[in-house]
């Protein structure tokens, strides 16, 4: 029984470890597009491919190819939002839905 624990309290861990890794991805992710998108001859298009992108390089494989990402105009911002749905490997774990969000102020056309 305790060896059972011990297997299930590993797992767990695991499964923490990974969701912030994916967290931390989404957020740079998010940062870069709205950076990206907010120069003067860029928007939204550039910021989705380049968050695309990006979560893409630092995750590939199947996770990252179930990347969603929206970028919009919000006045004087430019706002990001990755999400990204990481079914469990392992049976009994939650599924995670993880998000970020980016915010850049719009570099002014001159």
């Amino acid at each position: 029984m305790a060896a059972l624990l011990t297997v299930f309290a590993a797992l767990f861990l695991v499964q923490l470890v990974m969701a912030a890794y994916i967290e931390g991805v989404a957020r740079a992710a998010a940062d870069e597009g709205v950076r990206a998108g907010s120069r003067v001859d860029a928007g939204p298009p550039v910021c989705e491919t380049r968050a695309t992108e990006v979560f893409q390089s630092l995750l590939p494989g199947p996770l990252g190819a179930s990347v969603s990402v929206s970028c919009a105009d919000d006045g004087a911002d430019l706002v990001s939002q990755v999400g990204v749905l990481v079914d469990s490997p392992t049976p009994g774990m939650p599924t995670l839905n993880i998000s970020a969000t980016g915010r850049a102020t719009q570099e002014p056309f001159p």
